[in-house]
C-alpha cells in the first residue's frame, strides 16, 4: 500500500491528480486495507510478532562468546550441532558462528504466530519468493525445520516459531 500511496502523491505533485482525487484515492485505498484485514484477507505470508535473533560470522566462536558474554551479560542458551553459540536475550537470542565472512551479519530471524515452515513456503512461492527449508537437526538444538528466504537485498531472512532458542 505504501507503494500505492508514494505512487498518488507524486501523481499529485505533478499535477495530474486534484488535491481531493488524491484524498479521495487514499482513503479508497485504506478502506480497501480495512475490509481486507476485517474479512481475513491479507497477501503477508506471516504474521511477524518478534525480531528472533541475528546469526554473526566471527572469527573464533569460543573467543566472540566469552567476549559479548562479559561485556553485555549474556548466557550460553544453546549450542547448535553446527559449531555455533547462542547467546539468550529476553526474547531471542545472538548467535554466533565460524563463518568463512567474519565481520558480517550472516542472517536475521523474525518469530511469527502459527509457524509452519511448509504453508509458509508455498505462501512465498505464490508470491515469487524462493524459501528454502532446513530439516538438519544439527542446525538447531530447539524449535522445528528452519525457513529461509533472500529479501530484495539478498539479505538472508529466517521465519521461526516465537520464542525459537537456536
Amino acid at each position: 500500500m505504501r507503494e500505492a500511496i508514494e505512487d498518488l502523491v507524486q501523481e499529485f505533485e505533478e499535477r495530474k491528480l486534484t488535491r481531493r482525487q488524491l484524498v479521495a484515492a487514499i482513503a479508497g485505498l485504506a478502506a480497501g486495507a480495512a475490509t481486507t484485514k476485517a474479512s481475513g484477507q491479507t497477501s503477508a505470508v506471516a504474521q511477524a510478532r518478534t525480531l528472533n535473533h541475528v546469526s554473526l560470522a566471527v572469527t573464533d566462536v569460543e573467543q566472540s562468546a566469552d567476549w559479548y558474554g562479559r561485556l553485555l551479560d549474556l548466557e550460553v542458551v544453546s549450542r547448535p550441532g553446527n559449531g555455533g553459540i547462542n547467546l539468550g536475550l529476553r526474547d531471542g537470542f545472538l548467535g554466533l558462528y565460524q563463518l568463512s565472512n567474519p565481520g558480517s551479519v550472516n542472517h536475521f530471524c523474525l518469530g511469527v504466530d502459527n509457524y509452519d515452515p511448509e504453508r509458509i513456503a508455498e505462501r512465498l512461492e505464490t508470491a515469487g519468493i524462493q524459501a528454502s527449508i532446513n530439516t538438519n537437526p544439527n542446525s538447531r538444538t530447539s524449535g522445528g525445520d528452519q525457513l529461509y528466504f533472500r529479501d530484495p537485498d539478498g539479505t538472508s531472512v529466517q521465519l521461526s516459531a516465537n520464542g525459537f532458542m537456536g
